[in-house]
């Protein structure tokens, strides 16, 4: 589950959860083995299909026809999600309910045709889009401030971080089985990467770090967990620098199984170097198992731990200090036992379903009462 969608279904299932009735809009699930439907108590998911290929997916075009504005209090929709947020925004120009936005993170490209695609959209479509939502909700304050895109859309921002199921993923869980079946042994040092395999995770550095982490902590295993489109230059690199065998792909793992991997893991590592990181929900998986973290000083991702109380921040596109950082942390014990057990305190303060929705309910509030009293977007709100 990708980090826009399980944030989605987050929010959802806490809503259901609390009674509220909750409708999700979603594509038709394509019938595969890596894909589970979901299920609501108050709601239901409203499937619907897609039948216009566009850059990185597929135009809904009978959300036009499915979505009917005044039958809800609040549409909630994310963007960037293709297409999906802006023809939500249409419909709802007769509709006029209210209607709140969560922008994860910039659209951004790799390579001149996807920038191009990326800079048209944030001169056309994108100004509508943030024009027609009551409230925006950024995960963090630092991403808000630091988007170009967003810079004359600040009054209507309200924070609300990602959430994490502290039940599924707590200090508890045992990692031995994960350790059996990737052949790492007891004394080994685990350093865990989850997320898709892809340009802006910066896993590249990661890899090239790796000959200097193992030259200094000889225990040292990397285990990426994911799949993506830079897998194979990925596994190249590992081989080109020696340290093949002691990089293990273990591919895709299933949702039920990740908990087990932070378990097996020492140290937790986000290397992102992009702003298409706008979080990092992965980052609220390993501070719920206790995992000490490293990642980098990109708005957004730094923020989910601002006080380096469990996590250590280092500069985007730099070996050197991703070394340094993960080094330091597998060897020393004492460090990472106060930093794993600074996580689960950080988690729980501050991430939790029941704190993050009630924020959540907060904003709903916010937007019904801009939208009634036409104030100048969510500045006029009490403070959420």
């Amino acid at each position: 589950m990708g980090g826009v969608v399980h944030y989605v279904y987050s929010i959802a299932a806490e809503m259901d959860r609390l009674g509220h009735r909750v409708t999700i809009i979603a594509p038709s699930a394509p019938d595969h083995e890596m894909l589970t439907e979901v299920s609501l108590k108050n709601g239901y998911v409203h499937r619907i299909k897609l039948r216009l290929p566009v850059y990185s997916g597929a135009l809904p075009l009978s959300l036009l026809k499915d979505l009917k504005p005044k039958e809800f209090d609040i549409i909630h929709t994310h963007t960037p999600m293709p297409t999906w947020a802006e023809l939500a925004a249409l419909r709802n120009l007769i509709g006029g309910t209210p209607f709140v936005l969560t922008y994860h993170n910039d659209v951004v490209g790799k390579g001149a045709l996807s920038n191009g695609i990326a800079g048209i959209y944030g001169l056309t479509v994108a100004p509508f889009l943030l024009h027609r939502a009551d409230v925006i909700v950024t995960t963090s304050l630092s991403y808000a401030e630091s988007s170009r895109r967003l810079s004359a859309h600040l009054h209507k921002v309200k924070v609300a971080p990602c959430m994490v199921d502290t039940h599924r993923f707590h200090p508890g869980l045992s990692g031995v089985k994960v350790r059996e079946k990737h052949g790492l042994g007891p004394g080994d040092k685990v350093i865990l990467f989850v997320g898709q395999l892809i340009f802006y995770k910066g896993i590249e550095y990661l890899v090239r770090a790796m000959p200097d982490i193992i030259s200094r902590v000889p225990e040292a295993r990397l285990l990426i967990v994911g799949k993506g489109v830079e897998a194979a230059a990925l596994r190249e690199e590992a081989r080109r620098l020696g340290v093949e065998a002691k990089v293990i792909f273990a591919g895709f793992v299933p949702d039920e199984d990740l908990p087990q991997y932070y378990a097996a893991s020492n140290v937790f590592v986000l290397p992102s170097v992009s702003p298409a990181e706008g979080f990092g929900i992965v980052q609220l998986e390993a501070l719920a198992c206790a995992r000490p973290i490293v990642t980098t000083t990109l708005p957004g991702v730094r923020e989910v731990d601002g006080a380096e109380v469990a996590t250590l921040h280092v500069p985007p596109r730099d070996p050197g200090a991703l070394s340094d950082a993960l080094a330091r942390i597998l060897g020393d014990d004492a460090l990472a036992r106060r930093m794993g057990e600074n996580a689960r305190q950080l988690c729980e303060s501050k991430y939790t379903a029941a704190k993050v929705t009630e924020q959540f309910l907060k904003i709903y509030s916010c937007a019904i009462d801009v939208k009634r009293k036409g104030k100048n977007g969510a500045a006029g709100c009490a403070s959420v």
